[in-house]
């Protein structure tokens, strides 16, 4: 299976942060071993022409004709057949008739015309490549690694799929993640192995099909400094429950009242939102905020957290300090907004670099003490036109923010310096999505139409890392890597047709269980092979044409047995 080894590098001050190595492809090895069983079916000469019209059979049946509904198997059983094939063999024979049978309806299954304009010659085995992106900070990638591929980190294979992943900053047998579904998987300093988070909101037996319907989903997750906490932060699917959307954080020590999670703040977008309920109305006129952003204090052992809040009623952000605390009712009480658009730690923590709108509207790059006093300017933008955010204070000196001539959200953005110099191309061809640095502020992470790009800080170089990250908010990574063509040496020819030997066989769009079923296919009925094998979800699947000119994905294999032959 696919193999993704964020590798530890070591840098000063004992802080670990990951090297990624994204591995999207199988071994030659691999894929000729996987794909030795079952035995070669007979292959067409490759003229890749149409099949020769076999002689068709007479099935029975079921009342009502094509549209009448099929018995399917229980329905908690994940599999793209509905029946597992009838054994091989010698078969019992039936006792003697008593009487003649009656007439039935029959159906002529016919064989598939296919498609010239979907052949294509056969092609090599994929030969793994690797990806290696070399800059530190795998804490801001989300992954697209479903519970059929492996994810593996200091020797340790995880399962159940991967979408966020966060290493411990100070340990290398630590780290947090979300599995597929968006739930908490965890290791925390000096445990043995990975546990799932059953601390509310969630509870002991807690399960969810998907993402899209986890009302309790992750979709931020952070260590504090010394790697002794977890933050995340809940953002519920539109439509679901959203009384657990905030931030929370992890610590070890079980309350024997509250257990180990705490919540910090609540978000209350609309007035419809359950946790605007439970809040405390505020002073300052802010009504509804949502998070968008936690970053905890790279000072050693601090409880403080800076988050980012949009402001949906006044068309903008504001930031705030948050302790870290055992006290349940915390997050009762509405955050102190300062009114700047965007904030991030120095590297040093003595600092907090604000950027964007200030309270007064004018666009700047400023620099406060942790408490926000003690304001020092660095930068005026409205005096030069520009709109900048997410700066930041680089180690190596000097600022650096992001930005354009004009107006939030008018066009793509750049990198600019402290001192208002363009120091990027701009980078896509809209305004960003979202922007994410890297903990040591090397690169950031530029989001805009579906891409996503890596920009180095100073030097303003830009690379599409949308592949490489495998980003599933930002990218299809999984109809990227689908053969085009059947593999070579597989079994199967293009064109060739086989016959389905299962009493159900869903055709779908993508070759994973989650994608829209095209056509159910039943025992029997005919299917032309256009291209694979591809690997995942544990099955083995195959592109293929129908006899009523669907064409789409089918598992050919399900738990080691053929589904067509």
């Amino acid at each position: 299976m696919p193999t993704y080894t964020p590798a530890l590098t070591p840098i000063p001050g004992e802080r670990y942060l990951p090297t990624l190595t994204v591995l999207p492809t199988l071994e030659y090895a691999e894929v000729q071993e996987l794909l030795a069983t079952p035995p070669p079916r007979p292959t067409l000469p490759v003229t890749w022409t149409p099949a020769p019209t076999l002689p068709p059979t007479r099935a029975i049946e079921p009342p009502g004709g094509d549209t009448a509904p099929i018995a399917t198997a229980t329905p908690d059983v994940d599999r793209d057949s509905q029946s597992r094939p009838p054994p091989s063999g010698p078969q019992r024979q039936p006792a003697a008739q008593t009487q003649a049978p009656t007439s039935t309806a029959t159906r002529v299954q016919s064989t598939v015309a296919v498609r010239q304009d979907l052949l294509r010659e056969p092609i090599a085995a994929p030969v793994s490549q690797p990806v290696i992106y070399t800059t530190s900070g795998a804490s801001v990638a989300t992954f697209t690694i479903g519970p059929g591929h492996a994810f593996t980190f200091g020797g340790v294979s995880l399962s159940g799929g991967t979408r966020l992943f966060v290493p411990n900053p100070h340990n290398p047998d630590s780290w947090a993640r979300t599995d597929h579904t968006g739930m908490l998987r965890y290791r925390p300093i000096g445990a043995a192995h990975e546990a799932v988070m059953t601390y509310s909101p969630w509870h002991v037996g807690f399960q969810v099909s998907s993402i899209e319907v986890n009302k309790n989903r992750i979709m931020e997750l952070d260590w504090s400094s010394d790697g002794q906490k977890l933050s995340f932060r809940i953002d519920p699917p539109p439509g679901t429950d959203d009384r657990s959307a905030g931030v929370y954080y992890w610590q070890p020590e079980i309350d024997p009242t509250h257990g180990a999670v705490f919540q910090l703040a609540r978000d209350c977008p609309t007035s419809n939102s359950g946790p605007c309920h439970i809040v405390r109305r505020p002073s300052n006129g802010v009504y509804h905020w949502k998070t968008i952003a936690v970053e905890w204090s790279p000072v050693w052992e601090s409880p403080q957290l800076l988050l980012t809040f949009e402001l949906p009623a006044k068309g903008r952000n504001a930031v705030a300090i948050i302790n870290a605390r055992r006290d349940p009712g915390q997050a009762n009480n509405p955050p102190d907004f300062k009114f700047y658009d965007y904030g991030h730690y120095s590297s040093n923590g003595e600092a907090i670099v604000l950027s964007g709108r200030d309270p007064s509207g004018r666009v700047i790059i400023s620099e406060v003490a942790p408490d926000f006093s003690g304001k020092n300017e660095i930068l005026d933008g409205s005096e030069r036109g520009l709109w900048l955010r997410n700066a930041v204070r680089h180690p190596g000196g000097g600022h650096f923010a992001f930005g354009r001539p004009g107006a939030p959200g008018s066009g793509p953005v750049a990198l600019y310096d402290g001192e208002g110099r363009q120091r990027s191309d701009f980078i896509g061809g809209a305004a960003p999505d979202d922007i994410r640095w890297f903990p040591d502020y090397s690169h950031a992470l530029v989001a805009t139409q579906g891409r996503q790009y890596a920009v180095s800080v100073p030097n303003g170089a830009i690379s599409d890392v949308t592949s490489s990250l495998n980003n599933l908010q930002l990218r299809d990574s999984e109809a990227a890597a689908l053969p085009e063509a059947v593999i070579r040496g597989s079994g199967y020819a293009p064109g060739q047709q086989l016959r389905v030997a299962v009493p159900i066989l869903n055709v779908r769009t993508q070759p994973t269980t989650d994608s829209a079923i095209l056509e159910q296919l039943r025992q029997g009925d005919y299917v032309a092979i256009i291209a694979g094998p591809h690997l995942n979800e544990g099955y083995r699947w195959l592109r293929a044409q129908t006899s009523r000119d669907t064409v789409g994905w089918l598992a050919g294999v399900i738990d080691g047995e053929p589904t067509i032959r």
